[in-house]
C-alpha cells in the first residue's frame, strides 16, 4: 500500500490560522490607511477630535467588524475541509487495513479448515494425523499473531493510550532485547556486531512499549532477510540525543515506498506467516509517542539499510 503523506491535521489547521491573521492584518493596515490619511479628511473636514464619532466613522467601525466576522468564517470553513479530508484519509487508512488483514486471514484460515474437513472425514492416514495437527497449530497462531498486532495498532492510535515513563537505561532496553533473541541469530547464522557502550544513557520512556519497538526491529533482521548475512546494531550519543543504529546487510528497501505505513511489506512475508506489515507501523506509532524519530536510511557500504532512531536524553529534556 503506497501513500503519500502531506500535512497533519495540526500542521494543516496552524497554516491556516497562520494565513488568516496575516491577511486581517494586511487588509486592516490598508484600510486604516485608506480611511484615516484620506476619506476620513474629505468626509469630517471640520472634526479634529478622532474620538469624536461621526456616521462615516461608525460605518468604518461597522466594516471592520464585518471583515473580522468573514476572515473567522473563512478560516471555519478552511478548519473544517481540513477536518473532513482528514477524517477522510484515516478512514480510507482503516479501510485499508481491514482488507489487507482480511486477505492475509483468508489464506491460512482457508488451509485450517481444508485440513480440518480432511480429518473430520477420515482422509488423513493416522502417520500423517500429527503433521496436519502441527499445520494447523502453526497457521492458527499466525492468525491469532495477526489480530494481536491489529489490535495492538489500533490501541496505540487512540488518544486513551499514553505510555507510561519512567528513567530506563537505553543501552539495557537494547541488549536484553538482543539476548532474547540471540539463539535465532545463530539459527540463522547471521553475523552480528554490537557497540553498545557499557555507560548509562537514560531517557524517559515506557519500558515495556520501546523493548517492543526495539524488538520489531531486531526480529526483522533475521525474519525478512535470507540466512548469513551481516547485522550491526550501535548504541551511541549524539548531542543531547540517544541514537539506536540497527543496520543488515539483506533485502534493500524497496523504492519510493514508504515502509512505516501500515501493511507496506513483502506480499509473500504476509502470505506465508512471517509478517503482518504493520510492525514498523507499531514502532514508529511507539517512537513518536516518545517524542523520538525513526528513519531508514540505504547504505553503500558492507550493509544494505540500516534505521535510525533518536531518542532524547533526560539529562536534555
Amino acid at each position: 500500500m503506497k501513500h503519500k503523506k502531506g500535512f497533519s491535521l495540526k500542521n494543516k489547521i496552524f497554516s491556516s490560522f497562520i494565513a488568516v491573521c496575516f491577511s486581517v492584518v494586511v487588509i486592516i493596515k490598508n484600510l486604516d490607511y485608506i480611511y484615516w490619511e484620506i476619506l476620513d479628511q474629505k468626509l469630517n473636514p471640520s472634526v479634529t477630535n478622532y474620538n469624536q464619532n461621526t456616521p462615516s466613522r461608525i460605518l468604518y467601525l461597522i466594516l471592520n467588524l464585518l471583515i473580522f466576522i468573514a476572515v473567522a468564517y473563512v478560516f471555519y470553513k478552511l478548519t473544517a475541509r481540513a477536518i473532513r479530508q482528514e477524517t477522510k484519509r484515516k478512514l480510507e487508512e482503516q479501510n485499508l487495513i481491514y482488507a489487507a488483514l482480511a486477505h492475509d486471514l483468508k489464506t491460512p484460515m482457508t488451509s485450517v479448515q481444508g485440513f480440518a474437513k480432511a480429518l473430520s472425514d477420515g482422509k488423513v492416514k493416522p502417520e500423517e494425523q500429527q503433521e496436519i495437527f502441527d499445520i494447523i497449530y502453526r497457521k492458527s497462531n499466525s492468525m491469532n499473531d495477526m489480530i494481536n498486532t491489529l489490535f495492538e495498532y489500533a490501541r496505540l492510535g487512540t488518544d486513551g493510550c499514553q505510555p507510561q515513563m519512567s528513567p530506563n537505561n537505553i543501552c539495557t532496553l537494547v541488549r536484553d532485547v538482543i539476548a532474547e533473541n540471540y539463539n535465532d541469530f545463530e539459527d540463522h547464522h547471521i553475523e552480528l556486531a554490537l557497540d553498545i557502550p557499557e555507560s548509562e544513557m537514560i531517557i524517559n520512556g515506557d519500558k515495556k512499549e520501546l523493548r517492543r519497538a526495539f524488538t520489531n526491529l531486531i526480529v526483522n533482521i533475521y525474519k525478512h532477510n535470507p540466512d548469513g548475512i551481516k547485522a550491526e546494531i550501535a548504541v551511541f550519543q549524539n548531542e543531547n540525543n540517544a541514537v539506536i543504529r540497527i543496520a543488515d546487510s539483506g533485502t534493500a528497501l524497496p523504492e519510493n515506498m514508504d515502509i512505516f505505513e501500515p501493511f507496506v511489506t513483502e506480499n509473500t512475508a504476509r502470505t506465508n506467516g512471517h509478517g503482518t506489515g504493520l510492525g514498523l507501523a507499531i514502532t514508529k506509532r511507539i517512537i513518536e509517542q516518545h517524542g523520538g524519530t525513526i528513519c531508514a536510511e540505504k547504505e553503500n557500504n558492507e550493509y544494505t539499510k540500516a534505521f535510525i532512531i533518536r531518542i532524547r536524553l533526560m539529562n536534555y529534556v
